[in-house]
């Protein structure tokens, strides 16, 4: 009988500690409020969708296609001076694309008249490969172009307008470098371009 009683003495206690820890569950909705796990599922789900679904454009600098069309001729009666600074971007194997401006200046001495030409125009561009070696070529331009004549007479003649232009063309492509034959479709009466069709050269690094 002592043993029996000194057994009851010892479990009871314990039995006490362990139903004051009893944790009482309740379940509820994944959006209700009281849910302590729904902030970290929905941290879960942004981390995932950031992950997984973003948008965002990351600039790669080897990517980055520098040019520039230089020219320069000089000579008794005629000085021709250019120079045209572009960037492109090589999106992937199939597409290149950038943008650039332009300036010239045009001098020319005849016997009766001397004509001054200045330039300065911005431009988009595209060059697309639909196979290695080939090229097509798309460039939109706008040209501001200030002018004038000053005859023998005296008489002076000015002209400032606007030119825009629409430049394709197709070629070949030679590693950074497009040989291209190109049309200006606008063949607006300014406009800087030849005209016809013309033999188009540019290099890029």
């Amino acid at each position: 009988m002592k043993r029996w009683l000194l057994f009851l003495l010892l479990i009871l206690p314990t039995i006490s500690f362990a139903q004051g820890f009893t944790l009482d569950t309740i379940r509820v909705d994944s959006e209700d409020s009281r849910n302590i796990h729904q902030n970290t599922q929905t941290n879960h789900s942004e981390l995932s969708l950031n992950k997984d679904n973003s948008s965002h454009f990351i600039l790669d600098r080897t990517k980055l296609r520098f040019g520039a069309n230089i020219g320069l001729s000089l000579s008794k009666n005629y000085t021709y001076l250019g120079i045209g600074p572009q960037i492109g971007y090589q999106f992937n194997k199939y597409f290149m694309a950038g943008t650039g401006i332009k300036y010239y200046h045009l001098k020319r001495n005849l016997s009766d008249y001397e004509k001054k030409n200045n330039l300065f125009g911005f431009n988009l561009f595209g060059y697309v490969y639909p196979v290695r070696f080939i090229t097509l070529f798309a460039q939109p331009e706008l040209n501001y172009i200030w002018s004038n004549i000053t005859y023998n007479t005296g008489e002076k003649i000015i002209n400032n307008s606007f030119a825009p232009s629409l430049v394709m063309g197709a070629g070949l492509r030679l590693g950074y470098t497009h040989v291209t034959i190109n049309y200006d479709l606008v063949q607006h009466t300014n406009s800087p371009h030849p005209k016809g069709f013309y033999l188009g050269i540019s290099a890029f690094f």
